[in-house]
């Protein structure tokens, strides 16, 4: 009985990485296959695109390894994946306590990766956006040329989503493809500064160049200040984020005593009132994590 309370974190481990292995040789065999596929039915202006993008130095990220670790971590951004995982732990633990502990704790957790993954990528596309249309609007007044200010511009960006849209926008650029189809990469991104500066420059050939440099420079502006209070806003988020996380802990913690220890696991199973007690605290604290979790991202964004 004193032993119990290794099972949780020992199934948990043993979850992860029987469920790692499993998508790790699904990944490889969906890559091989796409692969296979995409050889024998790609286009020949895709094969021209890839060509250009190796004449202008422009990195590959199409790599097995790449591949394979994108489609594991879009799993990892699946909510079926986390509730599916859950409902494995409930039903191999079979226990009135350990159950709906396990259960809640990976799939709030599974939550809360989730949240974390995208509270990243939204940091990653404020500092990197904001970088992209700062250094175009600094060197365009100079360099008067699209393709030259987009290509210095890429050289100042991390690896990344911003950058490898715009090396798209660049390849398309060396098709001599229109500037609508030129900006399609960023505006892909969905994120509404990348859509702004995607569309403001898709006219402009269409626009006098002085009242395209003064438009860039009120979105620079713009986009200065947002990254400011962006910043301070995630000082202060982060504060109260590590405080919420540590309440959680404490209160896996104190549920997971309660199933270990022998006098309230009796108290907990003996009738099914305390049962729906425990039950109900779990589930209480698992909306209270998930509806702070909600708010800190609408604040965030």
């Amino acid at each position: 009985m004193s032993l119990y309370w290794l099972l949780p974190p020992l199934f948990g481990l043993g979850i992860f990485l029987l469920a790692h292995q499993i998508l790790d040789v699904v990944a490889d065999l969906a890559v091989g296959l796409a692969g296979l596929l995409r050889r024998r039915l790609e286009p020949a202006a895709v094969r021209r695109l890839k060509e250009f993008q190796q004449l202008s130095g422009i990195r590959s990220q199409d790599s097995a390894g790449g591949r394979r670790r994108a489609t594991f971590l879009g799993m990892l951004q699946w909510r079926p994946f986390w509730i599916a995982a859950a409902s494995v732990a409930a039903a191999v633990l079979w226990d009135p306590l350990y159950s709906p502990l396990a259960a809640g704790t990976i799939f709030v957790g599974g939550e809360l990766y989730r949240s974390a993954t995208r509270s990243k990528r939204t940091q990653r596309l404020n500092e990197d956006a904001g970088n992209l249309i700062v250094q175009f609007a600094s060197r365009y007044p100079i360099a008067r040329s699209v393709d030259k200010t987009l290509r210095e511009a890429c050289t100042t960006l991390p690896g990344g989503e911003v950058r490898s849209a715009v090396e798209g926008c660049l390849a398309r650029l060396q098709m001599k493809q229109e500037m609508s189809q030129v900006t399609e990469p960023l505006e892909r991104i969905g994120y509404p500064a990348l859509t702004r500066f995607a569309r403001l420059v898709t006219v402009v050939q269409d626009t006098n160049q002085d009242v395209f440099i003064k438009t860039l420079e009120v979105l620079k502006n713009e986009v200065e200040g947002r990254l400011s209070l962006h910043q301070q806003a995630r000082q202060e988020l982060t504060l109260v984020r590590g405080t919420t996380r540590s309440l959680q802990v404490v209160v896996v913690g104190a549920a997971t005593i309660s199933a270990v220890l022998p006098n309230w696991r009796i108290y907990f199973v003996q009738n099914a009132a305390n049962w729906l007690l425990y039950f109900g605290m779990l589930a209480i604290v698992a909306v209270a994590s998930l509806y702070v979790e909600a708010e800190l991202r609408v604040l965030e964004i």
